[in-house]
């Protein structure tokens, strides 16, 4: 269960040596908005340089889109290690997608939506070859709709949704939420992931390594879920249909459905 998704900059060595050793489920390697133009180069070395190792964290690069984007997979195609997947910036199209997923076969896709245009064409997306998973991109999201928080909220829960119902539609796995950018406030980091939990969303990206703990716990089941898990599949294993619980909640495949999607998370 990929939980915590932590951004480091392609072109600081320094810092994603730190990020492999935090808390983070997966760390991804970033190729584009957190490298300058002239750094592009020096960050592709350091990021194919960074992919041999253990295997945990998960190690995921995030590429450029258009022609930058295709030096980046000609970097990681002569790299000695592969990543274990790709985080597309910007993805606006099933084709690019496909592109993406023919020159480097085998290796996870997870389109970043986070435009207008990507937003309209989500079905697409998401059905195209490779894909494993979905990024939501709010912050650059909301600026290319033109709106501004606390108002704008609406907009990005319309998308959140949006993502989670299309994601479950064409038998994703559950998509990854956005960043939290106030640093320091990890409660309010607890209380919005903890939302995005209840959405259907399961993991979030994020922007420091004292974010993942917090995250790790929003999205993992806690040992009252568990608990009940285990009892509505104890009551139901060998019934012929629905029963009741202690508390006479009538437990039916539905309810086994939650039930094992906890356990699952376990694993």
């Amino acid at each position: 269960m990929t939980r915590s998704w932590l951004y480091v900059p392609g072109d600081r060595p320094d810092r994603i040596g730190k990020a492999l050793t935090s808390d983070a489920d997966a760390v991804i390697i970033d190729l584009e908005d957190a490298v300058k133009p002239d750094g592009k180069s020096a960050a592709r070395l350091h990021a194919t340089a960074a992919l041999a190792g253990d295997s945990r964290p998960q190690r995921w690069v995030r590429i450029n889109h258009g022609d930058e984007g295709r030096r980046d997979l000609e970097a990681l195609a002569s790299a000695a290690t592969r990543p274990e997947g790709l985080v597309l910036a910007k993805c606006e199209s099933a084709a690019w997608i496909t592109e993406v997923h023919w020159s480097l076969p085998g290796i996870a896709v997870a389109p970043l939506v986070e435009t207008a245009a990507a937003l309209r064409d989500l079905d697409a997306i998401v059905a195209a070859h490779g894909v494993t998973c979905c990024h939501l991109g709010e912050v650059d999201l909301l600026a290319d709709l033109g709106g501004r928080l606390p108002g704008g909220q609406g907009l990005i829960d319309h998308a959140r949704v949006r993502l989670v119902i299309t994601c479950a539609a064409a038998g994703l796995a559950a998509p990854v939420g956005g960043v939290h950018l106030q640093i320091d406030d990890l409660e309010l980091l607890a209380s919005t992931t903890t939302e995005l939990a209840d959405l259907g969303f399961a993991g979030r990206a994020v922007i420091h390594p004292s974010h993942c703990a917090p995250v790790n716990t929003a999205f993992s089941p806690s040992s009252a879920d568990v608990e009940w898990a285990r009892e509505v599949l104890t009551l139901l294993d060998g019934s012929a249909g629905a029963v009741r619980d202690a508390s006479g909640q009538m437990i039916d495949e539905a309810v086994a459905r939650r039930a094992r999607r906890i356990l699952a998370a376990l694993s």
